[in-house]
């Protein structure tokens, strides 16, 4: 990922080999939308916010060799084949520290993204099924060849760009230093719109435009969703005894008439490869390339889309409360 690595080694990390929970999506093929736009209100400040720890608590025989700030679109002469995910999230600035103790290189990365909820995006982007890892306080996932954790708005990231996998300790040493200096976590309120009940642990996704919407679903192209690099949406796996396994994808908007203009405008571009079925003012159902369905309601402000049903969910005259 980083610029000290060799180029065929950044794509968002350099255990991508060795930490699958890394892969999610992190480089898709060039069926990407054409254009990104970075996020609403994603302004990048003058000088660097990210919290950084004292030099004298790092080990005596580490030493940082250099340190590099990369700013908005600039973020493309860091990282290969995410940045437009960065950006679309809401992507400000990442400070890059690299340390060395003569054998092993440590790269300490900060992220800094417009709210909490963007960095939660990036952060369970990367995390998949990640797991914790021992030591690290907070949320964080990884092994000893990369740690990835978040707190507020900021992701941070830690890789062992040597590959040896034992700088463990210092590591998890510098993590932690980096969280302790942000002072509070802001919440997401986003999360909550999930219901709890067959929701599948570690699942979540958070969709703030197209790149994003890639990991979930082929809806269609360009900003299928009407998201404009304002709003986000949230989509997770469930699995329950009425419907098996499905995905579902609910996207506030507001208002029931922004919903209601997403709703059509949805309609309107989808797929060609998802066969509508049936529909009316406020629901469509389609059949998906696999043979699966899917479903679209326009629900009070928000858009409720479930994919990968294994039955035809029939079409209400109503929509359903969940």
């Amino acid at each position: 990922m980083c610029n000290w690595m060799p180029k065929a080694a950044r794509t968002f990390g350099l255990a991508l080999a060795v930490l699958p929970a890394l892969t999610l999506a992190a480089c898709r093929p060039p069926s990407a939308p054409p254009m990104i736009a970075a996020a609403a209100d994603s302004t990048p400040p003058a000088t660097s916010s990210a919290p950084t720890p004292q030099r004298e608590s790092i080990e005596p025989q580490w030493t940082e060799v250099e340190r590099r700030q990369f700013v908005g679109q600039d973020l493309f002469n860091h990282i290969d084949g995410a940045a437009e995910v960065f950006l679309e999230m809401g992507f400000r600035e990442v400070l890059v520290r690299l340390y060395s103790n003569g054998q092993a290189k440590l790269v300490h990365e900060v992220y800094e993204m417009k709210d909490p909820t963007a960095a939660r995006g990036i952060y369970l982007r990367f995390r998949g099924r990640g797991t914790p890892v021992a030591g690290v306080s907070g949320r964080n996932f990884g092994n000893r060849y990369q740690i990835g954790a978040q707190k507020d708005r900021y992701f941070v990231q830690i890789t062992d760009a040597s590959g040896r996998g034992e700088s463990l300790s210092t590591m998890t040493r510098l993590v932690n230093q980096a969280l302790a200096a942000i002072p509070h976590d802001g919440d997401v309120p986003l999360l909550d719109l999930l219901p709890a009940e067959g929701l599948v642990p570690n699942s979540e996704v958070i969709v703030c435009g197209p790149y994003s919407l890639q990991s979930v679903f082929t809806l269609g192209e360009g900003d299928i969703l009407q998201l404009q690099g304002q709003r986000c949406g949230i989509a997770g796996d469930y699995v329950t005894e009425q419907e098996d396994s499905f995905t579902r994808l609910i996207v506030p908007y507001g208002s029931a008439a922004a919903a209601g203009t997403a709703f059509q405008h949805l309609l309107h571009g989808l797929d060609s490869e998802l066969q509508v079925l049936r529909r009316n003012e406020h629901t469509a159902v389609f059949r998906e390339k696999n043979g699966q369905f899917g479903s679209i309601t326009a629900r009070d402000d928000k858009l409720d889309i479930r994919l990968h049903l294994v039955r035809d969910p029939g079409l209400a005259s109503q929509p359903k409360v969940p």
